[in-house]
């Protein structure tokens, strides 16, 4: 629009020019004698003062008319709408959609609003491209009044419905008046009813559920839709920090004994129930040869080698030759 008024001074200065010139100047001549004496004609122009001042006079006419006519054309982009205000009735309930409007100039006054979706991102570490951002993590006391720091993001819109009863409430700066302080009034809330530990722990999805909940339901109140509400990151204190990691340390120490534990009372089992098998064996045994002599026969016939060829036992002994190492050393 800036242009288009900037355009339309040129022309009109560019015209004026052109028409006091023509319309408005009375050509002369004029005799001028130089110093050695001779005689020249000069033509020379007459302004006629009333009527240059008409003519300026209907170009600022021109300017104003079309000034006028173009406040009275307004052009709504995608995603943008439009709210009016009358000087004599004040805030009307018809919103203006995407399009070219015509309303009355002066009289009406047309206020532009964003109804897309808006991101606002409370957060120490710098992201890419956001639509708003505060530099810093947010840090609130828990149940036990340790701070925690909080990285958020919000993704919130107006109720295009209802735009009129928000611009006449709160006005255009509705995110700086009201989502944003609303935003970190609800985390403050939240993190108070919880332990660090709860922050610490698996219970961070549950905490940023509760935290959303509460957050749409206050802003559903200023005609404000929260879409969604990420709890991006947390940071603790240095001291809960360090106390953590030696905890968990000493867990995984505790646990390496457990296993060392179990596995050696493991073993002495495996021993008992070995040594067990072993004292049932020889009882067996020891009732087999009570019962039956030749039981022991049996045994040391169990004992012999497959490729023996030949093996002498004297009658009436007990005595097992191994021919085999008999083999391996032969007597000279």
């Amino acid at each position: 629009m800036e242009l288009f008024y900037l355009i339309l001074i040129v022309l009109l200065v560019i015209v004026d020019s052109f028409l006091i010139q023509n319309y408005a100047s009375e050509k002369k001549s004029k005799i001028v004698t130089n110093s050695m004496g001779v005689e020249t004609i000069v033509p020379s122009f007459d302004v006629q003062t009333g009527k240059a001042v008409s003519i300026i006079g209907v170009s600022v006419l021109i300017f104003a008319i079309a000034v006028i006519i173009a406040t009275g054309v307004i052009v709504i982009n995608p995603g943008e709408r439009g709210v009016v205000f009358n000087i004599f009735t004040g805030i009307s309930s018809n919103v203006l959609g995407e399009g070219i409007h015509v309303v009355v100039p002066v009289i009406n006054r047309v206020f532009l609003y964003d109804i897309r979706r808006l991101e606002y991102t409370i957060s120490g570490a710098k992201h890419g491209d956001v639509r708003e951002t505060d530099d810093g993590s947010m840090w609130s006391p828990t149940r036990e009044g340790l701070q925690v720091g909080l990285d958020v993001t919000c993704w919130f819109k107006v109720d295009p419905a209802k735009l009129h009863i928000l611009h006449q409430t709160l006005g255009i700066r509705y995110a700086d008046t009201t989502v944003k302080p609303s935003i970190r009034s609800v985390l403050r809330s939240v993190i108070a009813g919880y332990s660090i530990v709860d922050v610490y722990s698996e219970k961070r999805t549950l905490i940023q559920k509760d935290i959303f909940e509460k957050l749409r339901t206050a802003m559903a109140k200023d005609n404000i839709i929260v879409e969604e509400l990420l709890l991006r990151d947390v940071r603790f204190p240095s001291e809960f920090t360090k106390s953590i990691e030696e905890k968990q340390v000493a867990q995984q120490t505790a646990e390496r004994m457990k296993f060392v534990l179990e596995k050696e009372q493991r073993e002495a089992e495996r021993k008992v129930i070995e040594a067990e098998g072993q004292s049932k064996s020889i009882k067996i045994i020891n009732e087999a040869l009570a019962q039956n002599s030749s039981y022991l026969e049996y045994l040391k016939v169990n004992k012999l080698v497959e490729n023996i060829k030949v093996m002498v036992v004297p009658s009436g002994t007990n005595t097992l030759i191994d021919l085999k190492s008999l083999d391996n050393n032969p007597v000279k």
